[in-house]
C-alpha cells in the first residue's frame, strides 16, 4: 500500500488559542509526543494557516477575538478536504450548550481545561491514526475505481448467481450496453453461446461453471446489444466480500487478434503467442550477448530467419561503429537492473544498415540466470524523416546549399574559432544583377534552373571547407576561413564573377549573368556575425553602384554612402509624391538640313535642398528600387502631354522621344499602359518614339520582337539607344521591328581620336541603310564630329553641338523661332 500521508506520529497539528501560555504548553506536550506543530492566536488566522499546511488535526479554542473557535472550526468544514480532518475543542466551557455548540460547529471531540494530558495523548493519537487510515482507504477505493472506470479491457462484478453488480466503462464500449441496462441482469446477456462451436469458449453463466473459470483466461464468444457476436478473452478472479463470493471478470475483444490468426492460419504454431504477433522485435539475450531467442519477424526487417540469430552475439549483428557502445550498454543493464532505452544501428543481412530503437529489461529465469527481453523497433524510416526535417531547416530546399540559419550558426563558430587562434577569415557577400528581370520574363523555371547552376559554379570556386549560403532570392554569402590576407578573398571573388559571366544554357535560352560582390574581412571590418554581414552587403551595394560585375572591398566610407542610398530612395519617393521631377528637352537636328525634326525628354529632379539633380545621381537607384516604373510612367505621361499642347499651340508637330528602363520594358502590361496614357493626353501614336538600349533588347530576344510588335501596331516609332555598347545579333536586329539605331556617344566622342571608333560609326550607319532603318548620333559636340557624320550619311544628331537638354519653356522658344542648325 503506497503511503499518501505523514507518519502518524510525524502528523502536522494545528494549535489554535488565543493563549500565548497555553499555545506554548501545547506546542511543548505535542512535539514531545513526535507531532509537527502550527500554531494560530485566533479563528481568522487558524483558516489561513489552514489553508497553508493543510494540518492532520487541529486543537481549538473556543473564546478567541476576531474569529471564535466555533465559527472557525464551521468554516474549516466548508474547505475542500476539511471535511475530515479531526478537531478538538479545547476549552474552558464546559456546559451542555456549550458541547452541542462545538459538536454543531463540526467538532471531533471534545476537552475542557485544565487540559487532562494523558486523555489529551490518547484522543490525539486515536483520532490521527483513525483519520489516517480513512483517509488512507478512501484514496484507496477511488484508485481502484480510477483503474477499473479508465482500463481498455471490460471489467465486470457478478455474483456467484452470474447476476451483473459493476459495468465499467469500457464494457460499455464492448459490448454497447449502458451500465444501467444491465445492472442487476445475467451476464448471460453478453454471451452468444449459440455461435460458439469451440468447446473451450463456452461459457454457461446459468449452470454456475465460474468455478472452472476462476483463475485462468478463457476465450468465448459475446453478443453485443445489437445482436452482433465477436470473440473476447476472459479472465476470472474470485474474492468474498459482504458474506458472498464475487468474480470479477476482465473481458478483452480480441475481433483484431482473430482475425490475424485466420489470415495467418498457416503460421499459427510460428505467432500462437501474443509476442510473436507484435510488429516490434522481442529478443532474448545472455549475460554474455547471445541471442537466445529471437521472434519471427527479425526475418522480415533484419533478413535473419531465428535460427539464424540464436546463437550470434548481439555485436555480430550491430554496425562496427556501435558495437562497442551496445555491449556496455547490456553491461549497465545487468549491473543496474533497470529498463535501458537504446538506440543503435544493425547490418541487414543483405548489408543495409537500418537503425532500431531498444528497450532492454532484466529478468531472472528459475534457475536464477540473468537475462534481457529486449523490445525493439525499426526507426530507419522515421530517422530518415528527421534527418530530412532537420536538413530542411538548416538548408535551402531549392539549392541544397546551406540557409541564413545554418550559415549564422558556422559563421558565429568560426568567429570564436578564429578570435582563439587570433586569425583572419572574410565574408562574400553576392547578388546576381538583372535577376528578377530574367525571373518576371521567362518564369520562375527557368529562374530556379539559373539558381542552382549558380550555387553549383559558386561552390567549385571555393575549398572544402568553406560555406556557400543562399540567404534568399537571388542573394548568397561564402565564409572564407583562415584566408590569411584580403587579396585571397579577392582571388576567390575574381573566379566567381568570371565563371558567373559565362553563358547559361537554360530550357533552350542562352543567358549571361553577372554578380555584384561585397567583401569584409575579420576583425577588420566588424567582429560579430550582424556586423559583418551588414558591411558585406554595404561593400556589395557599392559593387552594384560602380557598373555590377565587380567585387568591393569593405571601407568604412562605405555605411556613410549606404545611408546616402538609402536618404535618396527615401528622397525619390517624396520626390515622387511631391511632384519635384520635371522634364527637358534636347533636339533632334536633320543633317539635311539643319531643322528641328524631334525632341528627347530628359529627366531632371528639382529637389528642395540640392537644386537640380541629373540622372545619373538617381536613376541607378530608381532601377535598383523598382521606383523607376511609375518615375517611367511619370515621364511618358508627362511628355506626351506636354507635346499635345505644342501641337494645339500651332508649332510643326515633331516626335517626343522617350527612354524605357529595363524594368519597364520587361512588364507584361507595358504597352496597354503606353495605350491608356496616349489616350487620356490625345497624342497620336506615331508622334511617340519609344527608345530601349541595346542590352536590354538583346536580354531576351524572343520576348523583346513580341513586345516591340504590339508597340509598332499600335503606331509607335521605335529606337534601339546605346547602339554598339551590347552584342547584337544580327538575325535578332533584322526581326526587331525598329525604325531608328541611336550610334552610342562613347563613339562619337572618340571619332577624332583614332579610326577604330569612326570604323564603327561609319558601319552603324551602314548597317542602318542597309537595314533601312534611320541612324542618329547622340553626344555630337564638335563640327569636326558633324561634318564626319555627314559625310557617312547619318540622318540625325543631337548633342551639345546644337543644344544641351532644355527647360520646356525654353524649347518651346526654339519651335516658336524655328531655330535651325547652319553650319
Amino acid at each position: 500500500m503506497i503511503n499518501y500521508f505523514r507518519d502518524s506520529k510525524r502528523a502536522l497539528v494545528l494549535v489554535v488559542d488565543d493563549s500565548k501560555f497555553m499555545r506554548f504548553k501545547l506546542r511543548e506536550f505535542l512535539e514531545n509526543e513526535g507531532y509537527l506543530v502550527e500554531e494560530a492566536e485566533n479563528g481568522e488566522k487558524a483558516l489561513a494557516a489552514y489553508n497553508l499546511h493543510k494540518p492532520d488535526m487541529v486543537l481549538m479554542d473556543c473564546v478567541m477575538p476576531v474569529m471564535n473557535g466555533f465559527t472557525a472550526c464551521a468554516h474549516i468544514r466548508q474547505i475542500h478536504g476539511g471535511e475530515r480532518v479531526p478537531i478538538i475543542i479545547i476549552t474552558s466551557l464546559y456546559d451542555d450548550k456549550d458541547v452541542d455548540q462545538a459538536y454543531k460547529a463540526g467538532a471531533t471531540d471534545f476537552i475542557t481545561k485544565p487540559v487532562n494530558w494523558a486523555v489529551l495523548r490518547n484522543r490525539v493519537g486515536r483520532l490521527i491514526k483513525a483519520s489516517v487510515t480513512e483517509r488512507t482507504l478512501g484514496l484507496s477505493e477511488a484508485f481502484a475505481q480510477t483503474i477499473i472506470e479508465n482500463a481498455l479491457d471490460g471489467i465486470i462484478t457478478i455474483n456467484s448467481g452470474g447476476y451483473i453488480l459493476t459495468f465499467n466503462k469500457a464494457a460499455e464500449s464492448i459490448f454497447g450496453h449502458k451500465a444501467v441496462e444491465v445492472l442487476g441482469e445475467n451476464a448471460n446477456i453478453l454471451v452468444d453461446n449459440l455461435n460458439c462451436t469451440e468447446k473451450q469458449c463456452y461459457l454457461d453463466i446459468a449452470s454456475l461453471r465460474l468455478e472452472e473459470l476462476a483463475g485462468e483466461t478463457r476465450a468465448m464468444v459475446a453478443r453485443r446489444k445489437e445482436g452482433g457476436s465477436f470473440p473476447v478473452e476472459i479472465t476470472a478472479s474470485r474474492f468474498r466480500a459482504m458474506g458472498e463470493i464475487l468474480y470479477t471478470l476482465i473481458i478483452r475483444d480480441i475481433s483484431e487478434r482473430k482475425r490475424k490468426e485466420e489470415r495467418f492460419r498457416e503460421s499459427e504454431e510460428r505467432y500462437r503467442t501474443l509476442t510473436e504477433n507484435m510488429y516490434d522485435l522481442i529478443s532474448e539475450i545472455d549475460i554474455n550477448g547471445f541471442y537466445l531467442y529471437a521472434s519471427p519477424n527479425f526475418e522480415d526487417v533484419l533478413g535473419y530467419s531465428p535460427a539464424e540469430i540464436k546463437g550470434k552475439q548481439i555485436a555480430e549483428l550491430t554496425y562496427f561503429e556501435d558495437a562497442d557502445d551496445v555491449m556496455k550498454e547490456l553491461n549497465n543493464i545487468y549491473e543496474h537492473k533497470n529498463t535501458e532505452h537504446l538506440i543503435a544501428r544493425f547490418v541487414h543481412k543483405d548489408g543495409e544498415i537500418r537503425r532500431f530503437e531498444s528497450t532492454g529489461k532484466t529478468y531472472k529465469t528459475a534457475s536464477g540466470d540473468s537475462r534481457i527481453v529486449f523490445v525493439s523497433r525499426d526507426i530507419t524510416e522515421r530517422q530518415r524523416y528527421e534527418d530530412t526535417i532537420r536538413y530542411q531547416a538548416f538548408h535551402d530546399a531549392l539549392t541544397g546549399l546551406p540557409n541564413r540559419m545554418l550559415f549564422t550558426d558556422r559563421l558565429n563558430l568560426e568567429l570564436a574559432h578564429t578570435k582563439r587562434n587570433k586569425q583572419v577569415l572574410a565574408v562574400l557577400f553576392l547578388d546576381l544583377d538583372r535577376f528578377k528581370l530574367i525571373n518576371d520574363t521567362l518564369g520562375h523555371g527557368v529562374g530556379d534552373q539559373i539558381l542552382k547552376e549558380v550555387s553549383i559554379r559558386i561552390t567549385a570556386c571555393v575549398r572544402e571547407d568553406d560555406t556557400v549560403a543562399r540567404l534568399g532570392g537571388d542573394e548568397f554569402t561564402i565564409l572564407l576561413p583562415e584566408v590569411k590576407l584580403a587579396e585571397n578573398a579577392a582571388k576567390v571573388a575574381g573566379k566567381i564573377l568570371e565563371t558567373i559571366n559565362k553563358p547559361f544554357e537554360i530550357y533552350g535560352h542562352k543567358l549571361y549573368l553577372s554578380t555584384s560582390i561585397g567583401i569584409v574581412i575579420y576583425p577588420d571590418d566588424g567582429e560579430d556575425c550582424e556586423t559583418l554581414l551588414k558591411n558585406a552587403d554595404t561593400a556589395m551595394y557599392l559593387a552594384k553602384e560602380k557598373g555590377r560585375n565587380n567585387y568591393q572591398l569593405y571601407t568604412p566610407t562605405m555605411n556613410e554612402k549606404a545611408f546616402e542610398r538609402l536618404e535618396m530612395e527615401s528622397s525619390l519617393r517624396r520626390a515622387l509624391e511631391q511632384q519635384e521631377f520635371v522634364l527637358f528637352y534636347q533636339p533632334k537636328i536633320s543633317i539635311e538640313n539643319g531643322q528641328i525634326i524631334g525632341m528627347e525628354a530628359l529627366i531632371r529632379w528639382q529637389h528642395p535642398q540640392r537644386g537640380l539633380v541629373p540622372p545619373v545621381e538617381f536613376i541607378p537607384i530608381a532601377e535598383d528600387t523598382g521606383l523607376i516604373v511609375p518615375i517611367g510612367e511619370w515621364v511618358l505621361r508627362t511628355a506626351c502631354i506636354q507635346n499635345k499642347e505644342w501641337q494645339k499651340a500651332g508649332y510643326t508637330p515633331i516626335r517626343v522621344a522617350v527612354n524605357i528602363s529595363s524594368r519597364q520594358f520587361q512588364l507584361q502590361n507595358l504597352a496597354d499602359t503606353i495605350s491608356r496614357i496616349l489616350a487620356e493626353t490625345g497624342l497620336e501614336p506615331n508622334w511617340l518614339e519609344l527608345e530601349i538600349t541595346e542590352s536590354v533588347a538583346m536580354e531576351n530576344g524572343e520576348y523583346t520582337i513580341q513586345m516591340l510588335e504590339k508597340l509598332t501596331k499600335m503606331g509607335i516609332q521605335l529606337s534601339i539607344d546605346d547602339f554598339g555598347t551590347g552584342y547584337s545579333s544580327l538575325s535578332y536586329l533584322n526581326r526587331f521591328p525598329i525604325n531608328k539605331l541611336k550610334i552610342d556617344k562613347s563613339f562619337i566622342t572618340n571619332l577624332s581620336r583614332g579610326n577604330e571608333d569612326a570604323a564603327i560609326a561609319s558601319t552603324v550607319i551602314v548597317l542602318g541603310r542597309s537595314l533601312r532603318i534611320g541612324v542618329v548620333a547622340e553626344g555630337v559636340e564638335t563640327p569636326e564630329q558633324y561634318n564626319f557624320l555627314k559625310e557617312c550619311n547619318c540622318d540625325e544628331m543631337q548633342g551639345y553641338l546644337f543644344s544641351k537638354p532644355v527647360p520646356a519653356k525654353e524649347f518651346e522658344r526654339m519651335l516658336k523661332e524655328r531655330i535651325y542648325y547652319n553650319p
